[in-house]
């Protein structure tokens, strides 16, 4: 009379042939949702800052190009000409050659040189700020927006959040909201969005001075 078999052997004997790989494979499969779900976080994260990123050049620049502009206009007032030498050395520093630039971009002189650069220096400080709330938003300095994260940032603004949907999906409702507060000059609004993250527990860290600090170079 055969011994009977103990649980171990029968758990063997139940398993199909090439079972295991096919755990091994649900396995890999669950880990890897794991990484794909993760991704959106950082998909929204680094693209609402890039796009803030990419405003923050155009603006540095076209406030160079007004300051530029504005003092090349008033030592056109009250300064006699450069020798050529001091010429040619002035157009290696600017980005645009004042002579040639200022006239066409401000044709009311030194006035709308001025009015230029006042509104350069406001887009590029309310770009500025944007950046600041934006490197806020990320609570824990891991280079993404977790699901609590994109719901406090989008609620900041006032906007409504749906858990259902999906997180990479904010990405256009928030740099939408950027362009719009800043072609409307909306700093009280942004100001109020930041505060509202402040109540929440939110801070400016290191990391974000850091982040901020290279984007000022």
């Amino acid at each position: 009379m055969k011994s009977p078999m103990n649980n171990s052997a029968k758990s063997r004997r139940l398993i199909p042939p090439g079972s295991g790989l096919m755990i091994g494979m649900l396995a890999l499969s669950v880990g890897l949702g794991q990484q794909v779900w993760a991704s959106p976080g950082t998909d929204l994260f680094q693209g609402f800052l890039q796009h803030v990123h990419a405003q923050i050049i155009k603006d540095r620049q076209a406030f160079s190009i007004a300051d530029t502009c504005t003092v090349w206009f008033y030592q056109q007032q009250h300064t006699k000409p450069k020798s050529e030498v001091e010429k040619v050395r002035l157009r290696l520093v600017q980005q645009i050659d004042p002579n040639h630039e200022c006239a066409k971009r401000f044709p009311g002189g030194l006035e709308e040189a001025r009015a230029g650069f006042g509104k350069a220096q406001q887009d590029l400080s309310l770009s500025l700020t944007f950046y600041q709330m934006v490197l806020v938003g990320d609570r824990d300095d891991n280079g993404e927006y977790d699901l609590q994260e994109t719901r406090d940032v989008v609620e900041a603004f006032g906007m409504p959040f749906f858990s259902h949907h999906p997180v990479t999906e904010y990405l256009s409702h928030l740099t939408g909201l950027f362009d719009r507060m800043r072609a409307e000059m909306q700093f009280k609004g942004l100001m109020d969005g930041m505060q509202t993250l402040m109540n929440k527990g939110y801070r400016f860290t290191d990391a974000d001075q850091a982040g901020l600090n290279e984007e000022l170079k």
